[in-house]
């Protein structure tokens, strides 16, 4: 016979587990609990469903160590995935999903609908440096690597893609229901809401920021963020977590007229080349935007504003075919400016990168870190009269934060050579595409006078702990109890 203590303990024990049986767990199982980039979360519904938010890849200046995170045994099963939502098209956000459907998911991802057909090209490109970094993993090494997918693994990834409008809540299982609202990050960018009901009909809802935009910069051709008003619980980006690296509105001037200026002085008066580096997607559209909107009424402007980038061009094929109304027209104007040259061909562009007439070079990665952009800078490095341009983030160890947090140094290596570096570095600060610190600050406050009851702080480095006890004062000052958690790998949470 139990003792009255060993029974207390077993109905404790049973209420304990009862309780957990009955709670939606989160756990974040991707690399964004700890750095900005890998972002991916896990959402388990106490009947039974599981839900994945996002399934970004690990990037780093670290290509082999990305390799192997990427590679890294999943830590849940697929194949007991109920759907998959994605924020949006970044690579940190997506570039896993055909990664899951290869070791066997069968279940739907949803996107906003106007990702759709961005999403084969943006992955079909992943695979292509893939399978270029697995031939160089395998001559280093001396054993063989192979790519993290195939093209056929995209291709099994995009017959179980699914869009779904804005705003609309649709209903994916009798338990659970599904929500993007427009995040203002890039082109197609959302949020994510879930309406998760319990066994005791009570409605849980789980808000996720993905990344969310830059609002107090325009960005053209992306729509406007809307704000997640109530929620439970949020899981929300901080990749601006320090106010130093915050842009203010006044310094967009500046900025505006250092591009002009540089452009001119370099490619007009200095004979030289310009060398902006920028992301495919959404960064090349702005810098053509920009650059077309400070020269577009200057007939004396005759400097070639070049686009090389295979995946630009593709991306930009892809805006000119989906963008409706004024965008439309607007980008249109863009493309038939006199001055745009797209490179299209390789040939085109070995052309490009030997001609050493003036020109203006926009092209990806935009951290540096491959793609076309190493050719022009192996070309200008050495040369005087050019310039870099920089206009956004990068990754900390990357050959871009390398050049554009110390302009000053002799030489620079890329690909294994020292460049001498005699070029003029400038770098833009409100080019991010992110929402900046005081901004982000506020929207999660007002989450939290709104009843939020618990805040992630996700996609930051380790200055997110200075963000977390000043979102945490601010929200003791206007009287609430909101829990604010700096994540880290693996973090979990029952709600």
């Amino acid at each position: 016979m139990l003792s009255n203590k060993n029974l207390n303990r077993r109905v404790a024990s049973a209420i304990s587990k009862s309780k957990k049986e009955s709670k939606v767990k989160i756990t974040v199982v991707g690399q964004s609990g700890k750095e900005v980039t890998g972002s991916s979360y896990l959402v388990e519904c106490p009947t039974g469903e599981k839900i994945l938010l996002d399934s970004g890849m690990y990037q780093s200046h670290n290509k082999y160590e990305s390799y192997k995170i990427n590679n890294k045994k999943l830590k849940y099963d697929v194949k007991d995935l109920t759907f998959i939502a994605i924020s949006h098209l970044n690579g940190d956000h997506l570039f896993l999903n055909p990664l899951l459907y290869k070791k066997g998911a069968t279940c739907n991802t949803y996107m906003y609908y106007k990702n759709l057909e961005f999403v084969k090209p943006m992955l079909e490109d992943c695979v292509k440096i893939m399978e270029r970094e697995a031939i160089g993993f395998t001559k280093k090494l001396g054993f063989e690597h192979q790519p993290i997918y195939t093209n056929c693994d995209v291709e099994n990834a995009l017959s179980h893609l699914r869009g779904v409008e804005a705003n609309e809540i649709i209903e994916i299982t009798e338990n659970v229901s599904l929500q993007f609202i427009p995040a203002g990050h890039i082109y197609g960018s959302c949020q994510i809401v879930l309406y998760i009901k319990k066994p005791s009909g009570n409605i849980v809802k789980i808000g996720y920021t993905g990344d969310i935009g830059n609002i107090i910069f325009e960005q053209p051709f992306v729509e406007d963020f809307e704000k997640i008003v109530k929620c439970n619980f949020l899981i929300g980006e901080v990749t601006y977590s320090q106010i130093e690296k915050s842009a203010k509105k006044d310094q967009r001037p500046v900025d505006l007229e250092k591009l002009e200026n540089v452009i001119r002085q370099t490619c007009i008066d200095n004979k030289g080349m310009v060398l902006i580096p920028c992301f495919a997607l959404q960064r090349m559209e702005t810098m053509l935007y920009t650059i077309w909107k400070i020269f577009k009424d200057d007939e004396s402007f005759d400097i070639p504003i070049v686009v090389d980038s295979p995946l630009a061009v593709k991306i930009i094929d892809c805006f000119q075919q989906n963008l409706e109304g004024k965008d439309k027209e607007l980008f249109e104007k863009i493309l038939s400016w006199k001055n745009l040259k797209i490179i299209r061909t390789i040939e085109e562009s070995k052309s490009c990168v030997e001609d050493n007439r003036p020109k203006c070079n926009l092209s990806s990665s935009g951290m540096l870190t491959q793609g076309r952009s190493i050719l022009y800078l192996k070309k200008i490095l050495p040369k005087s009269n050019s310039a870099i341009i920089t206009c956004g983030f990068m990754a900390e160890g990357s050959l871009g934060d390398k050049i554009k947090n110390n302009p000053e140094r002799k030489t620079i290596t890329v690909d294994g050579k020292a460049y001498p570096n005699k070029c003029n570095i400038y770098s833009l600060k409100t080019f991010s595409s992110h929402m900046q610190y005081d901004e982000l600050m506020n929207y999660y406050l007002n989450l939290a006078n709104n009843g939020c009851e618990t805040i992630w702080l996700v996609h930051g480095d380790e200055h997110k702990l200075e963000f977390k006890k000043e979102l945490e004062k601010r929200i003791t000052k206007i009287g609430k109890t909101t829990k604010v958690v700096a994540t880290n790998l693996d973090t979990t949470a029952r709600i």
